[in-house]
């Protein structure tokens, strides 16, 4: 039987409340994945799990199932290859079991969310045979450990960040490359930035540094400080800095941009603090300028957004930031941990505050903005400045109610 939604079974049939034991191969754990299905299983249900360690598992969720869950859950990491199966097997009451094989791996997405397929098994004998495949992998993995668990707290930021600027370029070249992006009908004349200055993103151009392509962004370099100039009085008056300069400006350097590779730039406005660098952003990028809030770790390890997420347990707090969220308007995102969603998708506070829970300080940039296409009127040479303050003036409502007073 095939299986579109694996959530669906799982709850509806009872598999999770009845299950009596659980083995999981999957390509990748996720923390809200392992906390919705564990938190359905009985406390005397035993689950054995092997993984490889991909961009889909989170360090916090490897340390969640090492410290607290040592008698219930046992892990262990395959890592002599890449490790990329999803299987889950079932024993249940009375000597029978349930296997599902599928696409979709041990998280939400993969469960419930993104289009997976999953194949249900209930023949003992080919039950048999995956916990005999099961048990292979699994004798060759190695048991999760604290020095795993930090080895890979290292590693896991540039992986993530590979894997999020991965999927990034892979939308822009589908959009790039469908008839809904047509650079030609675009009337740039009109317009701030130019075709030249997006075509200085190209993938293409990314990690070179020749004289001509390093005088491209040179030339947007220049634009984007000529905004500046015509909106820094402005910006001087929402009292988020200290300077009359921009406190960061995107680097034309590829060497000092993630991968050696020269996606965007930017200019960015705020001052940090100790752990964090909360900012309001004015960003270029191959296909679209964006407005931004982005809070982003100021050293490696050390979390972000502590205040944000403390504040967001109490009901007052999230309904008023779900309040001025809300009101940014049509276009406007938040981005998680690299998972964009559009703010209308958000029915209530709660359902916000769900979504963030996925945040991880210690690694991501936080990310609330909107995004213009080159052709939009709202960036034109006549509205760009216009539309700069308008945003942020919305934008720094929501910075002020994520900014730590005591950061």
């Amino acid at each position: 039987m095939l299986i579109k939604k694996l959530a669906a079974p799982l709850i509806n049939e009872k598999i999770l409340g009845q299950a009596e034991h659980v083995y999981v191969a999957t390509a990748g754990i996720s923390e809200p994945a392992f906390d919705f299905v564990v938190g359905r299983l009985s406390v005397k249900c035993k689950v054995e799990m092997v993984t490889g360690l991909d961009a889909l598992t989170s360090p916090n969720v490897l340390r969640r199932i090492w410290a607290q869950f040592p008698d219930r859950v046992a892990a262990r990491i395959y890592a002599r290859n890449f490790f990329h199966p999803n299987v889950y097997i079932f024993d249940m009451p009375y000597r029978k079991a349930i296997a599902f094989v599928g696409s979709g791996s041990f998280t939400l997405e993969g469960l419930k969310d993104h289009e997976e397929v999953f194949y249900k098994i209930t023949d003992p004998k080919e039950i048999e045979n995956l916990k005999s495949w099961f048990i292979g992998y699994y004798e060759f993995a190695e048991p999760l450990t604290e020095r795993i668990i930090q080895e890979y707290e290292w590693a896991y930021p540039a992986m993530k960040q590979r894997d999020i600027v991965s999927r990034q370029e892979k939308k822009q070249f589908m959009e790039l490359a469908s008839h809904a992006f047509q650079w030609d009908g675009i009337r740039f004349k009109l317009q701030y930035f130019k075709k030249e200055d997006y075509h200085a993103f190209a993938s293409s151009k990314a990690s070179l540094q020749t004289e001509e392509i390093q005088a491209e962004r040179a030339a947007v370099q220049n634009k984007l400080l000529e905004l500046h100039a015509l909106v820094k009085n402005h910006v001087a008056g929402l009292k988020i800095q200290r300077e009359t300069e921009p406190k960061q400006i995107g680097s034309l350097d590829p060497l000092q941009h993630a991968d050696g590779r020269l996606r965007s730039l930017w200019l960015s406005y705020g001052d940090g603090n100790d752990h964090e660098l909360l900012q309001l952003q004015v960003i270029i990028r191959q296909k679209d300028v964006g407005l931004w809030l982005a809070s982003a770790p100021l050293k490696q390890g050390v979390e972000a957004r502590r205040y944000f997420r403390d504040q967001m347990k109490e009901a007052g707090y999230r309904a008023n930031f779900f309040k001025l969220l809300a009101a940014l308007g049509a276009g406007y995102w938040v981005e998680v941990a690299g998972d964009v969603r559009a703010i209308e998708t958000f029915p209530n506070d709660d359902a916000l505050w769900e979504f963030t829970k996925g945040d991880d300080g210690r690694y991501f940039t936080f990310k609330i903005g909107k995004n213009y296409s080159p052709g939009d009127p709202e960036i034109s040479a006549e509205s760009i400045v216009a539309t700069t303050v308008k945003q942020f003036d919305k934008l720094v409502l929501l910075y002020r109610q994520m900014d730590d007073p005591f950061g």
